[in-house]
């Protein structure tokens, strides 16, 4: 039997629900937020549903008062069938209740929970985001991938990062689909940065995903060329202990640093020299897309599913490399460390490119999608 609203849908009212597991700090959780407040502070009634609320207090996103917030459970205790079947039953009738005119969901597990609560709903349209590589996110089982792909003709409309990765999906879903970058604060955009910088820094979570064994081996090779500038990672993760060791192995104890999450990215990135990211994969990188905003010079791995890429669209704008080859990634540090002119060059095509997903740009094209019916 098909559920209909009950109730029409006024359009000089909108409501949108937001669904992500959590607000802890990450990449989709911080554009789930930009896009919570933007929506909010634009008469939009905006309801964001988590999974559990995040015990880790200090480091989850904010969002405006006026967002209503909803958790599906009260902890991620518990069996993981039980929990899923639960957070999808709960899900289905909050958004019976809700009536919104879109309901938008981001990353793997949320996105396929929202798919199954909502089967035979259509009051309102229901729109996944794919915020990661899908061979990674979805897995690449052909069991498990057959599934995905049926379940996702079930949505209205899908949200790409990248054009590489629309081709996990069957075309019925390409077609529906649109790709949109990140939106970067824009506060990058207004950084001054510093004329004396130092330093190689990173940013991202430390994990495997991110390869710093490789960026770290790279600086070793170089470390002794450059006395003055460190190799500085933020983010944490469970490897902080391994990836610590590894720099007193190599004798880089005093050279490489770890200090943890910041709130002031914006700062770090003003006394940089250069920014390098040496994932093995990646979606949109937000932390790649922060640094070209503040002009910052940047080199990253060539990585699936093509979001530096997407964002390095010419050799003036920064340096691509395979993934890991950290002979390779050396060279390319010490090239740009060595070359003034050439830091100046990356710096001005890089914040020239960043102006293409400025926040008014790309909130734009949310707004757009999200409220157009197809």
């Amino acid at each position: 039997m098909i559920e209909t609203s009950e109730n029409p849908i006024f359009m000089d009212k909108r409501k949108i629900i937001l669904y992500i597991d959590t607000m802890y700090r990450g990449g989709a959780q911080r554009v789930m937020a930009n896009l919570a407040n933007y929506f909010s502070s634009n008469g939009v009634d905006v309801v964001l549903i988590n999974d559990f609320p995040e015990a880790r207090a200090g480091m989850v996103y904010s969002v405006n008062t006026s967002v209503k917030c909803i958790f599906l459970q009260e902890s991620n205790k518990g069996n993981a069938l039980i929990k899923n079947l639960v957070r999808i039953l709960k899900l289905r009738k909050i958004i019976k209740q809700e009536q919104a005119d879109t309901i938008l969901s981001f990353m793997g597990p949320p996105n396929i929970r929202m798919l199954l609560a909502t089967l035979g709903i259509r009051s309102s349209r229901k729109i996944v985001s794919v915020r990661n590589d899908p061979n990674k996110e979805y897995g690449t089982n052909v069991i498990i991938k057959y599934f995905v792909r049926q379940l996702f003709t079930f949505a209205d409309g899908c949200v790409f990062q990248t054009e590489d990765a629309k081709q996990y999906f069957p075309k019925s879903v390409q077609n529906n689909s649109i790709v949109i970058f990140n939106p970067v604060d824009s506060k990058f955009y207004g950084i001054i940065r510093n004329t004396d910088c130092h330093n190689i820094i990173t940013a991202g979570r430390l994990e495997a995903q991110k390869n710093h064994k490789n960026l770290i081996t790279a600086f070793a090779q170089i470390s002794v060329e450059f006395p003055e500038d460190k190799l500085i990672i933020y983010g944490e993760g469970k490897l902080r202990g391994e990836l610590m060791q590894m720099c007193q192995e190599l004798h880089l104890a005093n050279r490489v640093e770890f200090p943890g999450n910041t709130l002031r990215m914006d700062k770090v990135l003003a006394d940089a020299k250069c920014f390098v990211l040496s994932s093995d994969y990646e979606g949109l990188p937000n932390a790649l897309m922060e640094a070209m905003a503040a002009g910052v010079p940047v080199i990253s791995t060539d990585c699936p599913c093509g979001g530096p890429r997407a964002l390095i669209t010419s050799q003036n704008e920064g340096i691509l490399l395979p993934c890991a080859d950290s002979n390779l990634m050396a060279n390319a540090m010490r090239l740009l460390l060595n070359d003034k002119s050439l830091q100046n060059r990356l710096s001005a095509a890089a914040h020239k490119r960043a102006q293409s997903f400025a926040p008014d740009v790309i909130f734009s094209q949310w707004d757009t999608y999200l409220f157009t019916p197809n």
